[in-house]
């Protein structure tokens, strides 16, 4: 009986500790969760009350220093185009190495911080808008704007970054709104710069040195320079070079074999074919290395891990494709087919942008267009808006009144509004509400860098494929009309000037045109449907 009883005793004992050490960690999980909740509540309420000082006004002017001289640059060289082949070549080598330059400078910033970066990438941007000043051909302008996309490129990521770092995340919206609309306007300044200064192209590039020598002047105020003394943020090994490589490598051939396709060779010519095959396995590749042994992968599941988020970046590349072909295209179609002048083709490219610009102010103005809620619907209003007038440019030819294509201009612009707004608000709201989720500050940091720099990436990487893709498909409609067996002198070099070769020939870039527009509808529909899945 004793026996039983001790053993009673102790298993009674036994259990009621294991009772009591059970509530007393059930009462310590609550008040770690009630801790943690405080902190949190704690620091969403300096948040709610934190005002910008010295140092962050510095980090903004800079910022928005380099966003205006990188619209500028992107834009600028848009007026000056008359042979359709050369204002191809210019304007993709730009976002070409705009695009491919931006992951790079982003993990060159993982490891030596963001101010040495930035300045080397201002730098970078000078030294191109130097070459392309001093050029006095083609052959000298292309390289030139090789280098200025590759260093506009680094200060568009480093500058996102920048902000990442010195801007709470309940701001960072507010912010970079501001920071969109300086970027507008640069896109303004470069169409106006552009068109007006026509008979002095040369002078177009030395205005890009306003904004290269301000920013410049701002950076080592503005962000530490001796970062790289100091032990990297990590390792070199674990950042996906191999990736940053293969995007380009792949992207790239694709984009130069559909540009060579049908004009400078034959679709059938060995030198497409080894092109957009080396394209297709490098994307492939990249795909497969993604998946299985990149570390810290560009493309990380923890950016694309909801069908709302796929949807969203989807529709940021759609968006950029979209706006580039509206640009560029408009530009041609005014220039070769309406015989505008320079300064008025700038003039009408304007009401493009300028309904952003004037959305972006009023939705920092109205506290109702600042509703969480009311970003998807401003995307699917915006795809709306650029259906409606895309669907529209198919009635465009050279007897079109300005009455006519001014206002379809203007409902394009104003779609193109919405859509910037509206990605701009959902990228920032969905990187921002993983904070509430409870994840710790420098993983929400990471993340939240790494999904608003990939909506510039992806955003840049649309607008580099609009420019080979519209190309090759007005040169093709042109060539069949044509019904030549074989590419000219004249296709081979790109130097198509229509307004010596009368109305036939502008028809036939009309009936290109055409082409165009309606792919460009089914664009807009894939990007209204993607819009059906933001949340």
């Amino acid at each position: 009986m004793g026996a039983e009883y001790i053993g009673i005793s102790h298993a009674k004992n036994g259990l009621e500790s294991h009772l009591y050490n059970y509530t007393s960690s059930q009462n310590l999980v609550e008040v770690v969760d009630t801790e943690h909740l405080r902190h949190n509540a704690a620091e969403d309420l300096r948040a709610a009350e934190w005002k910008p000082g010295v140092k962050e006004w510095l980090v903004f002017t800079c910022v928005s220093l380099l966003m205006t001289m990188d619209a500028f640059n992107a834009t600028v060289v848009l007026p000056l185009i008359a042979p359709l082949g050369s204002a191809l070549w210019i304007e993709a080598t730009y976002l070409l190495a705009s695009a491919a330059s931006q992951p790079f400078s982003a993990m060159l910033a993982a490891l030596f911080g963001v101010g040495p970066i930035v300045l080397g990438a201002a730098v970078l941007a000078t030294v191109g808008t130097g070459v392309c000043s001093g050029s006095m051909n083609l052959a000298c302008l292309v390289p030139g704007r090789f280098v200025q996309g590759m260093g506009c490129g680094g200060v568009m990521a480093t500058s996102l970054l920048m902000m990442d770092e010195v801007i709470p995340c309940p701001h960072q919206a507010r912010f970079t709104g501001y920071i969109f609309q300086a970027r507008v306007a640069g896109a303004i300044f470069g169409l106006i710069f552009g068109g007006v200064l026509i008979d002095h192209a040369i002078w177009t590039f030395y205005a890009s040195f306003v904004f290269c020598a301000l920013g410049l002047l701002v950076i080592p105020f503005a962000v530490e320079l001796r970062r790289y003394q100091r032990a990297p943020k990590c390792r070199t090994g674990e950042l996906d070079w191999q990736g940053a490589a293969l995007i380009f490598m792949g992207m790239g051939c694709l984009l130069i074999g559909i540009n060579w396709g049908g004009t400078l060779y034959e679709w059938s010519n060995w030198h497409v074919l080894v092109l957009l095959s080396a394209g297709g396995v490098s994307m492939l590749v990249l795909v497969l290395y993604e998946l299985f042994w990149a570390v810290h992968p560009i493309f990380s599941s923890a950016v694309f891990n909801s069908l709302a988020k796929t949807m969203l970046y989807l529709g940021s590349l759609l968006h950029g494709f979209l706006i580039s072909c509206h640009l560029l295209n408009c530009s041609l179609y005014l220039r070769l087919v309406k015989d505008l002048s320079s300064a008025l083709e700038g003039l009408s490219l304007v009401t493009i942008a300028s309904p952003a610009l004037i959305l972006l102010i009023l939705i920092e103005k109205v506290r109702l267009l600042r509703s969480p809620s009311l970003p998807p619907w401003m995307i699917r209003a915006g795809w709306m808006c650029s259906i409606l007038a895309t669907g529209f440019f198919i009635i465009l030819d050279s007897a079109t009144p300005p009455q006519v294509w001014v206002f379809i201009f203007l409902g394009m612009g104003i779609g193109h509004s919405l859509l910037i707004s509206g990605y701009h608000r959902s990228v920032h709201n969905v990187t921002s509400n993983r904070k509430g989720r409870g994840e710790s500050s420098r993983q929400d940091s990471d993340r939240s860098a790494s999904g608003i720099l990939m909506y510039s990436v992806l955003r840049t990487w649309g607008m580099c494929i609009a420019v080979p893709v519209s190309g090759a498909i007005i040169f093709n409609r042109i060539l069949w009309e044509e019904g030549e067996g074989s590419v000219d002198s004249n296709t081979q070099t790109g130097e198509i000037s229509l307004s010596e070769q009368g109305r036939g020939q502008k028809m036939m870039l009309v009936h290109g045109f055409h082409i165009l527009w309606r792919v460009m509808v089914g664009v807009s529909a894939l990007g209204g449907l993607s819009s059906l899945f933001v949340r």
